[in-house]
C-alpha cells in the first residue's frame, strides 16, 4: 500500500487550496491564476490563465474552415 503525502500550506499548515484570479497585478498584462491556501490565502503557486492547448485547438480549427472555403472558391 502506497502512502500518499498531503500537501501543507507552508504559511499556516493548512491543507485546502484554491485557484483564483490574480488582481492588480503590476509590470504585466497576462492574466495569471494564483493557487492559494483556502485557509490564510497565502500564495503557493500560479498558472497561466490562457489555456494554450485550447487556444491552439481553435486557431487549428479556424484553419481549417479557411482552406475548405478557398477551396470550395477554386474549384468552381
Amino acid at each position: 500500500m502506497s502512502v500518499v503525502a498531503e500537501s501543507k500550506c507552508s504559511v499556516c499548515g493548512g491543507s485546502h487550496f484554491e485557484v483564483v484570479h490574480a488582481r492588480a497585478l503590476e509590470g504585466t498584462t497576462r492574466a495569471v491564476l494564483f493557487v492559494q491556501c483556502a485557509d490564510c490565502g497565502a500564495v503557493v503557486g500560479a498558472l497561466d490563465f490562457v489555456n494554450l492547448g485550447v487556444q491552439i485547438n481553435h486557431m487549428k480549427e479556424d484553419l481549417q474552415r479557411t482552406l475548405e472555403k478557398l477551396r470550395a472558391q477554386f474549384k468552381s
